[in-house]
């Protein structure tokens, strides 16, 4: 079940599983201030209007989440996804792909996909994704500003409605 949250209380658990996961990925010599610092990020979403939190459940419970913003670091405007995650149980059966695909058609317009340059999973990952979703129709950035690649597109053609 895929479905938009409009409070982060729930999502607390597994977004502390999250960080975990992440932090291999970068230097983190504070882990508890870095994770403070995440979670107080976190709550911006239920409180911003231009966040959005998705998740997935499978027998009533959360296995993943998308988190989406317009902060940006490859276009002008448009939307990203911030933080992305599925429970490592449920890799590799189509869920992360069903979610990212679900959150795209939420909002047509710019897209971003920022990915770590050491996360060589999630870069795999979103180049299927995103070139699967867009019929290979995006591009792939760099920028020096960002020690990793982003994925591109645009889904006004094919996506009509937003919520």
């Amino acid at each position: 079940m895929l479905t938009r949250l409009e409070n982060t209380d729930c999502i607390i658990p597994i977004f502390k599983e999250y960080l975990e996961y992440m932090s291999p990925y970068f230097v983190v010599n504070d882990h508890d201030s870095w994770c403070k610092g995440a979670l107080k990020n976190l709550n911006k979403y239920s409180t911003d209007p231009d966040r959005f939190i998705y998740i997935v459940k499978a027998s009533g419970l959360i296995i993943g989440f998308s988190l989406v913003n317009k902060h940006l670091r490859f276009n002008k405007v448009g939307f990203s996804v911030a933080e992305f995650y599925i429970q490592k149980a449920h890799v590799r059966k189509r869920v992360g792909s069903r979610l990212a695909e679900y959150v795209f058609e939420q909002f047509p317009g710019n897209w971003e996909v920022a990915v770590t340059s050491n996360n060589h999973t999630a870069r795999l990952f979103w180049k299927q994704v995103v070139s699967s979703y867009t019929q290979e129709q995006y591009s792939e950035k760099v920028i020096n500003a960002f020690n990793g690649c982003g994925f591109l597109f645009n889904n006004s053609s094919y996506v009509t409605a937003s919520p």
